[in-house]
């Protein structure tokens, strides 16, 4: 979602969810009933999930992906 306001602080949603407002994109994360985090980035979720709050806070920022999400090395990449 884009929201035309200022950039906001990471704060508490009335659902719990932490969120803030950067460059009119929602970021926000909250906990899964497994105890892990997840993360989402405007009308995209991050995938994977995340043992810490502050590395879901993270990948909402800055776009990483979750632990257990595959990853391709290199070769597999351009392979």
């Amino acid at each position: 979602m884009n929201y035309p306001a200022r950039d906001t602080e990471w704060a508490t949603s009335a659902k719990g969810n932490t969120w803030k407002r950067t460059n009119g994109i929602a970021l926000i994360v909250g906990k899964r009933k497994d105890g892990r985090w997840w993360a989402r980035r405007g009308d995209d979720f991050i995938k994977g999930s995340f043992s810490t709050k502050q590395e879901a806070m993270n990948a909402a920022e800055f776009g990483h992906y979750g632990e257990d999400t595959p990853q391709l090395d290199d070769d597999e990449f351009w392979g």
